[in-house]
């Protein structure tokens, strides 16, 4: 009897085990996760801040989110359902190369180291900055672009770019490619030196200006429309 007793007493215990395991799975399992992305150049090693991070599907690489990466290079989202699908992460900043990386269907929290590389081209995330102004609105214009050769520098090829602009800048980036291609940003001084393509001809100039600015750790970014102009190389 006292047997019989201990069986049903055990089965009992076992039961409500068994149900306290099942409520604390079906309270994971229904619970959400988060992936911090670290974005770093892959050169130095250092935090790339404000770079454009999206997360989502091959089908659609924003549908969990699109912001940008802070000082320390790093993107955070959050509330992210348990799916089982795989996800996309893209990560792009101008004077880099974008990348993006499959990652495999989120059951845990993770973290996602991304090193990306100078240069331009590759995929990109259309994150806004913390605060964007419009450049037409905020009347930041180039109205006149002036290049002529470096009277100091040996090569032929070295010029001085001066531009006019309507309103304060403190960057500028100039380059033979319409879309900037690997073309750093660099301080605008009133003349900046840029090395054309080796021989003689015309040169197609593009150039772009924009101010930047940090305020209580978001990014604060005004660029120009790019303005294009010609050299002739002798």
């Amino acid at each position: 009897m006292n047997n019989k007793r201990n069986s049903i007493w055990s089965a009992c215990v076992l039961g409500a085990l068994l149900g306290v395991t099942s409520a604390n799975a079906f309270s994971l399992s229904a619970g959400t996760r988060w992936i911090e992305v670290h974005v770093l150049d892959k050169q130095t090693g250092n935090a790339v801040n404000g770079a454009a991070v999206c997360l989502g599907t091959t089908a659609r690489p924003d549908q969990f989110g699109a912001m940008r990466s802070d000082k320390g290079g790093v993107v955070r989202f959050e509330n992210l359902s348990q799916l089982p699908v795989a996800m996309l992460a893209t990560v792009s900043k101008s004077g880099y190369q974008g990348r993006q990386q499959l990652l495999e269907p989120q059951y845990q929290n993770r973290i996602l180291v991304l090193k990306i590389v100078s240069g331009g081209g590759g995929p990109q995330c259309d994150a806004p900055l913390a605060r964007v102004e419009n450049a037409a609105a905020s009347g930041l214009i180039i109205r006149r672009i002036t290049i002529q050769p470096d009277a100091t520098a040996e090569s032929p090829d070295q010029v001085r770019v001066t531009v006019q602009v309507s309103a304060e800048a403190n960057q500028i980036r100039i380059s033979e490619q319409a879309d900037f291609s690997g073309a750093p940003w660099q301080a605008l001084a009133p003349a900046v030196a840029y090395s054309t393509s080796k021989g003689k001809g015309i040169k197609q100039i593009y150039v772009q200006v924009r101010r930047q600015a940090k305020t209580r750790g978001a990014s604060i970014e005004v660029m120009s429309q790019p303005g294009k102009t010609t050299y002739r190389a002798r």
